[in-house]
């Protein structure tokens, strides 16, 4: 199993900085509840394959899922899944009971139509398969930085900028799990209230990749730029996984119990 700080370097180097707050916690959860995640296996919403590619390797999953978008459009090729498949963001195109594990990563909050996929994602597990997941709460909200400077039209320009429909409490979320036919195995939180508000913060001091993206297609040019500054024994010093309801987002174990 690879280190927190490992991840942390690998997406410094490779996205821009307010990413390794946040998704080196996911691939590290991931891993270590990896024990649960069996072939065939589907990513739910991959985005483009990186996140899957840090967290597992190339070729571990089986089917990367997602609509049709530019990021996918690029790693149609780059064999991060053994197969991609774009869909309409509806109806998954594979048979009932097709797989035995569901990865999505910090995929359901952006989701209008919440409960089709999450009925979607039960149809094609097996029986007793797991669906692991990450997803952001209402304390994502609560914990802005920049809600004690602007109140809550900071909070509502975020949330709409960042495409969040569901950032629902920890027992709404476990209650909605539940009514779409899943049972909690695990839960663990992994945003606390001081790493939110870094994060609100390290945003801004992100938008540099976004220049760089866009003129040179790369988000960061000088990979090795956070050795300077020891930025990867910063992020992981402050990180810590508290309680999930004091947590911005949680990872959920969840097994299919019925249809």
């Amino acid at each position: 199993m690879n280190s927190l700080n490992f991840f942390i370097k690998k997406y410094l180097e490779n996205r821009p900085a307010f990413m390794a707050l946040i998704r080196p916690q996911e691939a590290y959860l991931f891993q270590k509840f990896k024990k649960y995640i069996k072939r065939k296996i589907l990513d739910f919403g991959c985005g483009d394959g990186f996140f899957a590619q840090v967290t597992f390797g190339k070729n571990f999953v089986d089917v990367g899922l997602d609509i049709k978008n530019e990021r996918t459009l690029r790693i149609v090729n780059k064999k991060i899944y053994k197969k991609v498949v774009i869909y309409d963001g509806k109806k998954i195109p594979f048979k009932d009971n097709y797989f035995q594990t569901v990865i999505s990563n910090c995929v359901l909050e952006h989701l209008p139509e919440l409960e089709i996929s999450l009925k979607g994602i039960n149809r094609v597990l097996k029986k007793n398969g797991y669906f692991l997941t990450t997803v952001m709460t209402k304390r994502w909200s609560d914990f802005m930085l920049g809600k004690k400077l602007f109140g809550k039209i900071y909070v509502s320009f975020m949330n709409k900028k960042q495409e969040h429909f569901n950032l629902l409490k920890v027992s709404e979320w476990e209650k909605l799990f539940r009514k779409n036919g899943f049972e909690v195995i695990e839960k663990v939180g992994y945003l606390s209230k001081n790493n939110s508000q870094l994060l609100d913060l390290v945003h801004y001091f992100s938008i540099p990749s976004l220049l760089t993206y866009k003129i040179f297609g790369r988000w960061v040019i000088f990979p090795s730029w956070y050795k300077f500054l020891k930025v990867d024994k910063f992020f992981e010093r402050k990180i810590s996984f508290p309680l999930p309801q004091n947590s911005a987002a949680v990872f959920f174990v969840l097994m299919k119990v019925f249809n």
